[in-house]
């Protein structure tokens, strides 16, 4: 395009240039020669790109003749659990009695967890194993440092709210898979280790984390409708995906294939990341088509008024978005979200129809794929998977930017029907224990900083959930 602008002899600024180099939208073309100036800006640009990328354009969507929805004839059934989102609840001044009652409290919530695990070992404080030396013990603790020793030994500090101790996973013959499973501890991991004493070490024989509990029936309802999980949809950037989101959204109004499952939507979960933001990360500014983070909530408005009037939509913040940066978030605003939605924190829990949610951004997830053997960006859902064996949200302290409230809000204490993320903008799904795990994906375009990094994301995936069937299905809004 910038070449076709040149050649019909136009000068363009070279901030210009670069917002023009990745477009090739010939009705934004014609816009500009409109304008009759001989000398184009990028406000001009940003501008008439603003403009393309307003949402609400009434006249496209519009319910089908022959559409009927089965959602609109249902009420709708949302429950917050306000006690478990951080929001309006924020007491840190990040003194150190802070991080003591921080990290008390989550080691306390996650050791009722641990004792809940039926065990013929005694189950005994750190104080107390020095009085069971030679005999086998359980104990429950968090985990400080790692070492590996010249012998191959994996040596672990460990400490409850009694003392500290040090554990030896030996590697000698027929200890393979306990060393493998040593593997995966991390460091703030609350555990429970069973061993021989032998001071002052623990000579470990299991290891078992806090995990979910087996359940084998899947929860389903007997009204037919579905819910469809969101995260990433960045408005304000130059790589959102405005024409992709149109879609999904003629699709709700009955357009498109798949109208029967179209007709069962009565929810939107959206996990975070709802506009790009300003100053996230260096060099943001010329990835951005706007620069005003209301104005960029002000699409969102947009987007959402143009939904059928009886979606419900509920709406957390990511680390794009307008409130602090750190985990737990509290919910966005209404000062910048003034669209008819219900706005939560991250993480909340959220009962949809009974369907316990667990809805979190996800941005732990980065210092996971770090910390654990196995992991990696294509597979968001293992992490996921880990954060429920840890039941904990964000298990390594200092891989992200953690709030030390008195709560540990990333503790999860009950365990979830669905669970949902976003912040890779990769799709990805697992059954684990009865939890549905989702991760969501984005309606974003690959970005510069995602190439340098490597990531390859899947955006305009929407995952749809069905609460009678407990089907789980994919729409594709790519073309």
């Amino acid at each position: 395009m910038l070449k076709k602008i040149i050649e019909k002899g136009l000068r363009v600024s070279v901030d210009a240039e670069e917002l023009l180099s990745k477009s090739n939208d010939d009705a934004l073309m014609e816009k500009l020669l409109r304008l009759g100036k001989p000398f184009i800006t990028r406000s001009d640009v940003e501008a008439l790109i603003l403009e393309n990328n307003s949402t609400n354009e009434e006249v496209e969507f519009r319910q089908q003749p022959s559409f009927k929805s089965e959602a609109k004839e249902y009420e709708g059934d949302i429950k917050v659990i306000h006690n478990l989102d951080v929001t309006g609840k924020s007491r840190t001044t990040g003194e150190i009695e802070n991080f003591v009652n921080y990290f008390k409290n989550r080691f306390e919530r996650l050791s009722r967890l641990l004792r809940q695990s039926h065990t013929n070992v005694p189950t005994v404080t750190l104080e107390d194993a020095k009085k069971h030396v030679g005999e086998e013990v359980r104990v429950i603790v968090m985990v400080t440092e790692k070492h590996e020793t010249k012998k191959g030994n994996i040596l672990f500090d460990i400490e409850d709210l009694t003392d500290t101790f040090k554990v030896v996973f030996s590697s000698i013959r027929g200890r393979e898979k306990l060393m493998e499973k040593s593997k995966s501890i991390l460091l703030d991991d609350v555990v429970a280790i069973t061993g021989r004493v032998h001071e002052p070490y623990i000579i470990a024989e299991d290891v078992e984390w806090p995990d979910l509990p087996v359940v084998k029936e899947r929860k389903t309802i007997d009204k037919d409708l579905a819910v469809v999980y969101l995260s990433d949809l960045h408005f304000g950037s130059n790589n959102f995906m405005k024409e992709h989101l149109n879609l999904f959204t003629k699709w709700l109004w009955g357009e498109g294939e798949n109208k029967e499952l179209a007709s069962k939507v009565k929810y939107i979960v959206i996990a975070g990341d709802i506009v790009d933001g300003i100053g996230v990360y260096p060099n943001q500014e010329k990835e951005l088509i706007v620069k005003d983070v209301y104005k960029q909530y002000e699409m969102f408005d947009d987007f959402v008024a143009s939904l059928p009037d009886y979606i419900e939509v509920v709406a957390g913040p990511g680390n794009h978005d307008a409130v602090r940066r750190g985990d737990p978030m509290p919910a966005i605003s209404s000062d910048c979200i003034k669209s008819d939605v219900i706005r939560i924190g991250s993480p909340s829990t959220v009962f949809i129809e009974g369907f316990r949610h667990l809805i979190y951004h996800g941005t732990s997830i980065d210092s996971m794929i770090a910390s654990l053997p196995g992991m990696s960006y294509m597979h968001p859902e293992k992490v996921m998977v880990e954060f429920l064996k840890r039941r904990h949200l964000s298990p390594v302290y200092g891989g992200n930017l953690i709030i030390p409230e008195d709560i540990d809000y990333m503790v999860i204490e009950e365990p979830p029907d669905v669970f949902h993320c976003g912040h890779i903008h990769k799709n990805g799904y697992a059954q684990y224990r009865g939890t549905l795990v989702i991760n969501s994906g984005t309606f974003q375009k690959r970005t510069e900083y995602q190439i340098k990094q490597g990531h390859v994301p899947t955006p305009a995936l929407v995952p749809v959930y069905e609460l009678k069937t407990g089907k789980l299905r994919t729409l594709d809004f790519r073309e």
